[in-house]
């Protein structure tokens, strides 16, 4: 009994660290898939752009852009407004699970 009280703790307290570690990073990344015409199979999905935002405010985006020529970058803008409405959305979504679970702690410690 008091071996499967132990094994217990110990899953909750790995799946609380889990938590904690995923919670601490929120990675964004946005896709393209290129798709044909007539009975092609699309081609594999592919990254354009990543946004990591740490819980300390550290904050990592890697752009989609392509040669414009003379050494010049131009950024991908469709691509880049889709991957900003994707962020916004995990940002939100994440300040909401963080804060029912701040609730939820607080009102089982009163």
């Amino acid at each position: 009994m008091a071996n499967e009280l132990e094994g217990t703790l110990r899953a909750i307290a790995e799946k609380v660290g889990k938590f904690c570690d995923d919670a601490a990073k929120l990675t964004v990344r946005t896709e393209y898939q290129v798709v044909g015409t007539g009975a092609e199979v699309p081609a594999e999905a592919r990254p354009a752009a990543s946004t990591e935002i740490h819980l300390d405010a550290d904050c990592v985006s890697a752009v989609p852009v392509r040669d414009a020529g003379n050494g010049q970058m131009a950024v991908e803008t469709a691509l880049w407004e889709i991957h900003e409405r994707n962020v916004a959305a995990a940002t939100e979504y994440r300040t909401r699970v963080l804060g029912t679970l701040i609730e939820a702690l607080q009102a089982r410690l009163r």
